[in-house]
């Protein structure tokens, strides 16, 4: 399983662990936490919030509404490519990059640029 896949089902289980953790600490005594009684409510109401976010992401992401936007890295990179000019950084891209198709999107650059010049 890839860890991108299921990262965002991570982050909300974590927030309702973290919910319930600090919601079960301001009910109960842990030895390790001191809660001032006068603190109880707030830990136990931000508690609550951090327990219902992360219920609420983890219906949405099931419903497939928290989708990722945007451009993804490949895109973003390859649109830098093309506005770049700088043929030291281009034929450094073209040779050791690990992306297969961003080393031939480089070469090709270089290509443009060095028949311009």
């Amino acid at each position: 399983m890839h860890l991108e896949r299921i990262f965002a089902h991570i982050v909300a289980g974590y927030l309702i662990a973290v919910g319930l953790f600090f919601g079960l600490a301001s009910i109960f005594q842990i030895s390790y936490i001191h809660i001032e009684p006068a603190g109880k409510f707030y830990v136990l109401g931000i508690s609550a919030v951090f327990a219902a976010s992360g219920v609420g992401s983890f219906f949405l992401l099931r419903k497939g509404k928290l989708k990722k936007g945007g451009a993804s890295l490949t895109e973003v990179r390859q649109e830098a490519i093309e506005k770049l000019k700088d043929p030291e950084l281009l034929s450094r891209i073209a040779i050791k990059d690990s992306d297969s198709e961003l080393r031939e999107s480089a070469q090709e650059r270089l290509k443009e640029i060095s028949g311009t010049n």
